[in-house]
């Protein structure tokens, strides 16, 4: 019996001890986790001042890491002034701004992360600017300067770009999109260098920019709507100047959804407009129609203007309720400053134009619907007035030269960089090329289809003399 009762007072006692140590177990698991989200509540909710501090330590510990880094000339400078924007975080801090400091801190710590990783051969920051006509500048985040873009100058959040009357960009972000940005343009830039899997985002001012998107969405604001712009599309926003300008949406390719301050939405499809006034409220969506066909003069035509003083050019495609927009410019850019003709209500399928000076013109013409929506521009067209005085030039039979760059991928996107004979015309692939007065170029292709493909330049120069160069690419699509 003893035995047994001794027994049964040891088992008792062990099944005691056992639940002790589960309790204890669980209370300290218990504190343990509520440490934690303490610690995590204090992270998450640290008071301004607190914020401010932590945005300041990590942008000065990226700061470390980029400046080890070896950069070429251009990203050197942007370096100075990421430590700059670092400095008024500093300045703000001190000042107890802590909103200012926190913001300018972050901005900072993004620029640094983004030249700690850039290379000669890669897209820092943003995006880069690589195509430029005219007059384009750049102010930089916290900064009151305007600087003069450049090629490959990159783009940063915060920054704000703008073009001049004669001015025209294009930009192209880590994400495969790209930002055509028209003449007399204001524009402030939102996308994030790190955030892998959002879309990125413009603030747009004033003017006009076209967007197309490859594998990513895009986004571009203003101050009454957001226009999300789907993947793997061509979309144009225009924001008119003034008190009383709206904002106008025209979806190409693809599709896009349009919210105003308001809360009233639209989705677009391909080839529709939407407009927003100047207090957000929306019209109806109205159908864009297509671009006209030209048809003569043939690209890079000559005339002999002591032959004919007179030159008709012809397009196909106007219904009988619609009018052409004609623009006839001595500039590729179809500036105000070199624009020939500029005619927006022609009732029929050409236009006579009497010569009058020598040169090279271009041209191209849009189809205007009944109730005034405007089809995207045609291709441009080049033709070269001359005087017979000059016949020695047509008898040219020299093929242009043409050096291409090695070519640059970002995805599906192709850059095409190279140089060929002054007054050449250069297609890429079929599309037109915008050279330099010295016969430089750079274009972006996109090729969606994955596996090899080819890439062929062809430059033309006025007297009908080819050279093609071709290379072939692959597209790995994920």
């Amino acid at each position: 019996m003893n035995c047994v009762r001794s027994s049964i007072q040891i088992d008792w006692y062990l099944i005691k001890i056992t639940n002790i140590r589960r309790i204890i177990a669980i209370v300290i698991t218990g504190a343990v986790a509520a440490g934690l989200v303490f610690l995590a509540y204090q992270r998450l909710n640290l008071p301004p001042e607190g914020r401010a501090r932590k945005a300041i330590e990590a942008a000065e510990l990226v700061e470390s890491k980029a400046e080890s880094q070896v950069l070429p000339q251009n990203l050197r400078r942007e370096l100075g002034l990421a430590s700059a924007q670092l400095e008024t975080a500093c300045e703000h801090y001190l000042a107890e701004r802590w909103g200012e400091a926190e913001s300018e801190a972050e901005n900072a710590r993004l620029r640094f992360l983004a030249l700690a990783g850039s290379g000669t051969n890669q897209l820092s920051g943003a995006g880069e600017f690589f195509s430029l006509e005219g007059r384009v500048q750049i102010q930089r985040a916290g900064q009151s300067e305007w600087d003069s873009a450049q090629q490959r100058t990159p783009v940063f959040n915060g920054d704000f770009v703008r073009t001049g009357r004669d001015g025209s960009a294009e930009i192209l972000f880590t994400d495969g999109s790209l930002y055509r940005i028209a003449p007399n343009s204001l524009l402030e830039i939102k996308h994030k260098t790190e955030a892998e899997n959002s879309s990125g985002t413009i603030k747009m001012r004033v003017g006009r920019i076209h967007v197309m998107t490859s594998g990513s969405t895009s986004t571009v604001t203003t101050d009454t709507t957001e226009t999300e712009i789907a993947r793997d599309s061509r979309v144009a926003v225009n924001v008119e100047a003034g008190e009383g300008g709206g904002t106008q949406i025209a979806t190409y390719d693809g599709g896009a959804r349009v919210r105003t301050t308001d809360g009233e939405e639209v989705v677009l499809a391909g080839r529709q407009q939407v407009e927003a006034d100047n207090e957000g409220v929306l019209s109806s969506t109205r159908i864009i129609p297509d671009p006209p066909l030209l048809l003569s003069p043939q690209n890079n035509t000559s005339i002999d203007m002591k032959k004919q003083d007179i030159v008709v050019v012809e397009w196909r495609g106007r219904t009988e309720d619609q009018a052409v927009h004609l623009q006839i410019s001595r500039s590729r850019r179809f500036g105000e400053e070199t624009m020939e003709v500029e005619s927006e209500a022609i009732r029929g399928d050409s236009a006579r134009l009497r010569l009058m000076a020598p040169g090279t013109y271009f041209w191209r013409a849009a189809l205007i619907s009944e109730d005034g929506v405007e089809s995207e521009w045609s291709q441009v067209r080049r033709m070269r007035i001359y005087s017979s005085l000059q016949r020695a030039m047509l008898a040219d039979r020299t093929a242009p030269q043409l050096k291409i760059r090695p070519t640059q991928q970002l995805g599906t996107m192709f850059i095409i960089q190279g140089r060929t004979e002054a007054g050449a015309a250069v297609t890429a692939n079929g599309e037109q090329v915008v050279t330099d007065a010295d016969g430089h170029f750079r274009k972006t292709i996109e090729i969606p289809r994955e596996g090899w493909n080819d890439i062929e330049v062809v430059s033309t120069d006025p007297a009908g003399n080819e050279t093609k160069r071709a290379e072939r690419v692959f597209v790995e699509v994920y």
